[in-house]
């Protein structure tokens, strides 16, 4: 089975508070009649990784990965004189210039196997804790694990380098109880994206495998999308044409496809309405097994959308 890019990333930034103070020495006749002085407890709170972290790590269906780490209220020998109340944040998210492995879990627990929090595909967490005021040096350890589970998409959507997430966790400390962060409401993509293919045909001349493709796209939006147009990648399968209701314009560099609406002066299908959807097709060379990749919808009215909801079919006895 394939295996497709994942980078992991773990920072660990540890804030501390110290609450510090003098009081000013006084004087009466009698000199050094009295004198006082207030010094600040030591408030200690460090995190520590293992060797297990990793970047680069590539994951495939059914696999899992995991990393231990551990936050403390000591150092060497010295303990905290506070109680210690903590929050992680957990921010799981797409690698920069990359769309994220929608599939993935990542899931945080304690070493009882204990589930703290997760989230599938992107988002943020938190998770809460505490060190009560001891004599002794105290620490949690956590288990971060990704999984990719085998329902649901096929794999194949999420193959090669266009794709990667990434996990970062950053950590407070305080002495006063914390609250747990709201987390941001995930917009929902204003688009979706079908691309579809047929079974593909050997070329009686050539020899070359050739299909036929299917491109749909619908406005999940409530605003009009004027003078519309989609760019993708797709490395090796090659469109050659657009045979209706667009216009091919680009197709380098290679495995780069640019459209434009067709220019009919018609708002069916030079725009796309809130709730309607534009199809166009045309002839490509290959397959047909391939996912478009990267994919960005455009109009004259909004700026280029990325969060893009895409379906990707192969294999079709034909093309409705």
């Amino acid at each position: 089975m394939k295996k497709f890019a994942f980078l992991l990333a773990l920072v660990l930034i540890m804030v501390s508070s110290i609450a510090a103070g003098t009081l000013a020495m006084y004087n009466v006749s009698i000199d050094t009649l009295a004198k006082g002085s207030v010094v600040a407890k030591e408030f200690i709170f460090v995190g520590e990784g293992t060797d297990s972290f990793q970047e680069g790590l590539k994951i495939a269906p059914s696999e899992t990965a995991q990393w231990q780490f551990k936050v403390k209220n000591y150092e060497n020998h010295i303990v905290s004189e506070t109680d210690i109340y903590y929050k992680l944040t957990f921010n799981v998210q797409a690698l920069p210039g990359k769309a994220a492995i929608e599939p993935l879990t990542v899931t945080v627990k304690d070493l009882n196997g204990t589930v703290l929090n997760s989230v599938t595909g992107v988002g943020t967490f938190d998770v809460l804790g505490q060190f009560s005021l001891a004599v002794n040096g105290q620490e949690r350890d956590f288990l971060v694990e990704v999984n990719w589970p085998t329902e649901g998409t096929s794999d194949i959507n999420y193959a090669g380098i266009n794709y990667g997430s990434m996990i970062n966790v950053d950590a407070i400390a305080s002495q006063i109880p914390l609250k747990a962060t709201d987390p941001d409401p995930v917009d929902p993509p204003q688009v979706s994206v079908r691309y579809e293919t047929t079974v593909p045909w050997q070329n009686g001349q050539s020899g070359n495998y050739q299909y036929e493709y299917k491109v749909t796209i619908t406005n999940n939006s409530t605003e009009p999308i004027y003078n519309w147009s989609i760019a993708f990648n797709l490395p090796t399968d090659k469109l050659t044409s657009a045979w209706s209701n667009a216009n091919l314009v680009s197709d380098t560099p290679k495995g780069y496809y640019k459209f434009l609406n067709p220019g009919y002066n018609n708002q069916l299908t030079d725009s796309i309405l809130p709730g309607k959807s534009v199809s166009f097709r045309g002839p490509a060379k290959g397959m047909g097994t391939e996912a478009i990749r990267s994919v960005i919808v455009g109009g004259s009215n909004i700026t280029d959308l990325t969060n893009v909801d895409l379906l990707c079919q192969f294999g079709k006895a034909s093309l409705n």
